[in-house]
């Protein structure tokens, strides 16, 4: 079985190329959203909301 080459080359579609643009955006906001303690969720709400408290 062959594959088309469109699907292995870099031109083969705006979703993947974008992709690796989308996953570098996204890690970085989480990295900057990490730096402010004051916004994040209290792990034991995590916790209480998984149902995961002992």
């Amino acid at each position: 079985m062959t594959v088309p080459a469109e699907k292995v080359t870099e031109e083969a579609g705006s979703v993947e190329r974008g992709h690796a643009a989308w996953q570098r955006a996204k890690i970085e906001r989480g990295l900057a959203e990490s730096k402010d303690r004051a916004a994040m969720i209290p792990v034991e709400q995590i916790w209480r909301d998984l149902k995961l408290e002992g």
